[in-house]
């Protein structure tokens, strides 16, 4: 290690990573040419002495003989002075050469930790070992000066740096070791990178021999015996001589099985992380549960776990309860596994035979008092034993460790079927890996199908799972022949009250809070929902039953059903003759939904949740309100219940592009709801609000005069505010400016009296939409701007964005691009955050214009083709005239700039998502 400099350095390099240089409070100086970045580095490395200028410039060019290297130089180290801009006093200049007053943080730290460690050692504090490496290592951030690639000096200190590193990962790794930490995988990576690393080679040796995998670590080290020889010439060193003796004679010493296993017929793919923990904790004393839902491969992962344990020479029996009955003598089964061969089957003998050994006892879920009680007893009377349970439901016994079995990633789901069928990776695997919920045994039976259908024959049949995988393998057992059969088995050990609250849980679409679920399931004769015996309070109990038998997923305060269990709950529902009062309950669910919702209802929810937080809820039932919708105007036979939900959140399906989709289901909806009634008028509010957005506006104006006439007659002023406001965005979109600016004020006046914020604010974003057209730019900017602080002031997101792209409008009218930028940008932040695609079309159109005007035409033809392209697959177009002639304009613009080369641009952009080219645009 170099010597310091006397007193504090006033910056810092950190080096571990790419070269990155920093001020004392560690904020970043941007050193944006990379001779500049290696000529800070270079100094820091000096530790604040002076460094020779014939030395910087053989460390920065090497034998580079161009002209003038002094003053190159010279240059060079005035650039650096610049870009330190206050702490330029840092670089300077004397007889012996440049210094720089910087330290390089990161890598002082790392030798810090490594110079210290030995002390550590001797202390035998191997925890201690463990944390100071640990912590050293999380220096690096990649590869050291990763960004200064061909710079001369670069490439001996990134050998220096690597060998520093390796020392400590060595000292990670062997003290992780010694503690049982899972430090296998790291250890794999390092013996790929070093594969004659003596030492490194041993201890992933002796990492492979306490995962189970004996003969794995022997082989080891006899091949890098074989590679010493071949490609250095030289035998290993004692060291790892002493290395494989000691393992080779704890091998030959280990005891041996005592029973036969089951055998897994097929390779084991996927969960190799889990599998190396998993087989550390086994080597120790006590009791680990496999949790999870049916068909998630419990069973086979023991096996593999049994298979592995066995390798390495220890004893390992397995007792399957599949077949045993509630009352069964478990102690007899137990002593069958264990072995016994004399009459006696008492848990004490059934100890002595499984000391030190593994004990797997499979499929205990429809057992577990019974398994429970024998197992408290068995693990006291037995020393050294390990107990491995795989089950739906945990035995709640003290230091009881739960380890929940979860479906197999994506890649170990694709691996998983390429293996079994031998496809190719794609699409069609993709999905049908996907709709069985990337479980192991749906994986399994739907690759076993390929021998008479090919992947995409399956992939077009696999949303009939239940029916079209039932051709499991016979010695694969009853429950594993078909994914019915695992849910029947998983099924059948429900009492009837769970039984009634599972299947009704399946008419939730795409999961539900537990607030919805106690909605939903509880009886309400009054609907036709009885017999199932379920009280509101008793929802929680149920549901945290259905937790720990791994039949319902939950995160993020929701609670949901894997895709195979929905199904199947789904055909429990429709054979009980409970479907169409479930049904008609989720659409009321809705309905109360969209109260809570509602785009103009009481402002208490916006300001307690906040608009996005209120959108995101919103969105996450969208798959719910969907399937009501599909239920009310189909068998359910109920399309005005549609309008109740749909209407009041006319917000949502603005935000989502889905205005065209909701018009046809509120036009739908009128025929069922009586003339004059408050039902039908806002379900003739909320079709105008929709259908004007897609162009309809002569049915949305005869919607909108409809319903004013029925809510004058019924007294609404709320209604009548909310209507004249929808009256006012029709109008604009007819160009029908000074109807629209009667609407508005209107509108807005009895906003006002009424304390509608989100009614007055939308009223005079219309009015100031108007007064714009009319050519009074001054008076609609007042407008905007008031709008903008009532919905700043209630947190409408979307109305900020609305109010924000007129003024931005504004302002490249008057000549003002910078603003207009500032006004998009602001708009695209805002809308995405929301996911309000409309917004966010509003913001890259007001930004095409800006880049039009300012002569950027390629940026501009991007933008609007993205803009047209999505507008016209919305079938929305653009509302107000005067902003749609300013696109026009734009491309007019750009059509005469670029010619013929504008359409290429334009055809090549246009498919591209709004929310990506939003993402590269503020992320640029």
């Amino acid at each position: 290690m170099g010597v310091r400099a006397t007193g504090p350095p006033s910056l810092q390099i950190d080096v571990l990573g790419p070269a990155e240089l920093l001020t004392p409070a560690r904020e970043p100086l941007p050193l944006r040419q990379p001779l500049g970045r290696a000529l800070a580095v270079r100094l820091s490395l000096a530790r604040g002495k002076p460094v020779a200028d014939s030395i910087l410039i053989r460390d920065l060019w090497g034998d580079d003989d161009a002209a003038r290297p002094l003053a190159r130089l010279r240059v060079l180290a005035s650039r650096l002075r610049g870009a330190l801009g206050d702490h330029a006093g840092a670089l300077q200049r004397t007889s012996a050469g440049f210094s720089l007053q910087a330290e390089p943080a990161d890598l002082d730290a790392a030798e810090r930790a490594l110079s210290g460690l030995d002390a550590i050692r001797r202390s035998g504090d191997q925890a201690r070992v463990f944390e100071t490496t640990t912590a050293a290592l999380s220096r690096w951030r990649g590869d050291p000066l990763s960004d200064l690639d061909g710079i001369p000096f670069v490439a001996a200190e990134r050998q220096r740096l690597g060998s520093l590193r390796l020392e400590l990962q060595l000292a990670w790794a062997e003290s992780g070791l010694a503690l049982g930490k899972f430090v296998e995988p790291e250890l794999e990576r390092l013996v790929c990178v070093h594969p004659l690393h003596e030492r490194l080679v041993g201890l992933s040796a002796q990492a492979l021999f306490r995962a189970g995998r004996q003969a794995d670590a022997l082989d080891r080290l006899h091949a890098l015996r074989v590679r010493l020889a071949d490609e250095l010439g030289i035998d290993p060193a004692p060291e790892t001589v002493s290395l494989e003796d000691d393992l080779r004679t704890r091998l030959t010493a280990a005891p041996k099985p005592r029973t036969s296993l089951p055998t897994a017929a097929r390779t084991f793919v996927g969960r190799e992380q889990e599998q190396a923990e998993l087989l550390r904790q086994i080597q120790q004393p006590g009791l680990i549960t496999l949790l999870g839902g049916p068909g998630v491969g419990k069973t086979r992962l023991a096996r593999e776990l049994a298979a592995r344990t066995t390798e390495s020479g220890r004893a390992v029996a397995w007792l399957d309860l599949a077949p045993a009955q509630p009352g069964d003598d478990l102690e007899s089964a137990l002593a069958g596994a264990a072995g016994a061969t004399s009459g006696d089957h008492s848990i004490g003998h059934s100890a002595e035979l499984l000391a030190d050994a593994l004990l797997v006892v499979d499929n205990a879920e429809h057992l577990v008092e019974q398994v429970a009680t024998v197992i408290d007893v068995l693990r006291f009377k037995a020393t050294g034993l390990s107990i491995l349970v795989t089950s739906q439901r945990p035995l709640r016994l003290t230091d009881e460790q739960l380890h929940r079995v979860a479906a197999l990633t994506a890649a170990e789901a694709t691996q998983l079927f390429c293996d079994r069928s031998g496809a190719e990776p794609s699409a069609a695997v993709d999905r049908i890996c996907t709709a069985v919920d990337r479980l192991p045994l749906g994986i399994e039976l739907a690759a076993g199908l390929t021998r008479t259908l090919s992947v995409d024959q399956i992939a077009q049949r696999i949303e009939h799972r239940l029916r079209l995988l039932v051709r499991g393998l016979r010695d694969a057992g009853p429950r594993h022949v078909s994914l019915r059969s695992a849910l029947d088995w998983s099924h059948e050990l429900l009492g009837p009250q769970e039984q009634v609250a599972l299947r009704r849980l399946a008419v939730f679409a795409a999961g539900c809070t537990p607030q919805a679920a106690a909605f939903v399931l509880t009886d309400s004769p009054s609907d036709g929902l009885g017999g199932g015996g379920i009280a509101a309070e008793q929802v929680d109990r149920l549901l945290a039953e259905f937790a720990d038998r791994s039949l319902i997923t939950s995160g993020d305060e929701r609670i949901g059903l894997l895709e195979t269990v929905r199904e199947y709950a789904l055909d429990q529902l429709r054979s009980s003759g409970e479907e169409s009062a479930l049904r008609h309950r989720h659409a009321a669910w809705c309905v109360e939904l969209a109260k809570f919702g509602g785009a103009y209802g009481p402002q208490d929810q916006r300001l307690l949740l906040g608009e996005p937080e209120l959108a995101r809820l919103v969105r996450l039932e969208e798959p719910n309100m969907l399937a009501a919708i599909d239920w009310c105007m189909g068998d359910g036979n109920d399309p005005g219940r549609v309008s109740e939900f749909v209407a009041p959140l006319g917000w949502h399906w603005m935000s989502r592009g889905m205005m065209a989709q909701a018009s046809e289901w509120l036009w739908a909806s009128l025929p069922a709801l009586a003339a004059g009634t408050a039902e039908r008028g806002n379900a003739l509010r909320g079709f105008a609000f929709q259908a004007r957005s897609v162009g309809r506006y002569d049915e949305a104006l005869q919607a909108g005069l409809e319903c004013l006439e029925i809510q004058r007659a019924l007294g609404d002023d709320r209604g009548l505010a909310r209507t004249y406001h929808v009256l006012t965005l029709t109008s604009l979109g007819l160009d029908d400016v000074y109807a629209a600016l009667d609407y508005a004020h209107q509108a807005g006046t009895m906003a006002r009296a009424l304390d509608l914020p989100i009614v007055l604010g939308a009223s005079l974003n219309c009015s100031g939409l108007g007064l714009r057209m009319l050519g009074y730019p001054a008076a609609a900017k007042e407008m905007f701007e008031e709008a903008y602080d009532i919905w700043a002031a209630v947190r409408d997101d979307e109305g900020l964005v609305l109010a924000s792209n007129h003024l931005g409008v504004l302002a490249v009218q008057a000549g003002d691009t910078i603003e207009g930028r500032r006004r998009a940008l602001f708009c695209l932040r805002m809308a995405r955050g929301i996911g309000g695609l409309l917004g966010i079309l509003d913001g890259l159109a007001l930004l095409a214009t800006v880049e039009a005007a300012e002569g950027n035409y390629e940026d501009a033809v991007r933008l609007i083709a993205v803009v047209e392209y999505q507008r016209e697959e919305l079938s929305s177009p653009i509302q107000v005239a005067d902003e749609a002639s300013a696109l026009a304009a734009a491309w007019a613009t750009c059509r005469e700039a670029l010619g013929a080369e504008a359409d290429r641009l334009a055809e090549l952009s246009r498919r591209q998502s709004p929310e990506t080219l939003t993402a590269e645009i503020l992320a640029g």
